[in-house]
C-alpha cells in the first residue's frame, strides 16, 4: 500500500529520500490498559511530525507494514527489499526504514545480506512513543534521513541510527530495553555521528 504525502508529489531539488514504514514503538500510541502501546501512526504522520525534514530531503512516505517489530517476518523483509530496489530505481538516493526496536537489529542484519545496491538504508526507530516525553522517534528519523542522504554513507550497506550514532547493521546491539542510548556496535563502537 502507497500513501505518499501531497508535499513529495512537487518536484523537489532536495535529494530524494524514500521512507518505508513497518511500525513499531517509534508509530505507536497507547492502547487500552491491557493492550498498551500499539502502532498506528502513520508513516506521513512521522514525516509531518518533523517540519526539519523538508530542509534536508524530499521525504517520500510509504506504510509498507503496520505492526509490532516482533511480527515482522523474514518472507516481509525480503518484500521490503523489492520495494527498496524500486524505491532507488524511480529516484531515491537513499531508504530509511523505521521499525520496532525490539528486532531491528535482526532486521538491519537480514536487510544488509540482501542488499546488493550502493545506495544508504537506514533502519531507525525510537525507544520512547510519540506522546511520550522526551519522546526519540523525532530525532532519529531526522538523524536517519541526514545519513541517508550523505555521500559518505554509499557504499557502506545498511546501517542503524539512533541517538544521533551510525552503526553497522551486522555489529550493532541493543543492549537497553529503554534507554535512548539502548544500541551500541560492541568491540567495534559507532562509526559516525
Amino acid at each position: 500500500m502507497d500513501h505518499r504525502t501531497e508535499a513529495a508529489a512537487a518536484p523537489s531539488s532536495l535529494p530524494r529520500v524514500d521512507l518505508l514504514a513497518l511500525g513499531g514503538t517509534i508509530a505507536s500510541v497507547p492502547g487500552s490498559r491491557d493492550a498498551g502501546a500499539l502502532p498506528t501512526v502513520g508513516a506521513d504522520a512521522l514525516v509531518a511530525a518533523v517540519p526539519a525534514l523538508a530542509e534536508v530531503a524530499d521525504v517520500r512516505a510509504t506504510q509498507v507494514l503496520q505492526v509490532p517489530s516482533c511480527e515482522v517476518t523474514v518472507p516481509d523483509l525480503v518484500a521490503l527489499v523489492a520495494t527498496m530496489r524500486a524505491a532507488v530505481d524511480a529516484g531515491a538516493t537513499g531508504v530509511v526504514v523505521t521499525q520496532g526496536t525490539d528486532t531491528l537489529e535482526e532486521a538491519a542484519f537480514v536487510v544488509d545480506l540482501l542488499w546488493d545496491r550502493p545506495e544508504p538504508v537506514v533502519f531507525t526507530g525510537a525507544l520512547r512513543t510519540p506522546d511520550s516525553p522526551g519522546a526519540d522517534g523525532p530525532a532519529n528519523l531526522l538523524a536517519a534521513v541526514r545519513v541517508a542522504v550523505a555521500e559518505q554513507a554509499r557504499g557502506l550497506g545498511v546501517v542503524a541510527v539512533l541517538n544521533d550514532e551510525v552503526h553497522a547493521a551486522r555489529l550493532v546491539r541493543k543492549t537497553h530495553s529503554s534507554n535512548p542510548a539502548a544500541f551500541s556496535s560492541p568491540g567495534a563502537g559507532p562509526f559516525g555521528w
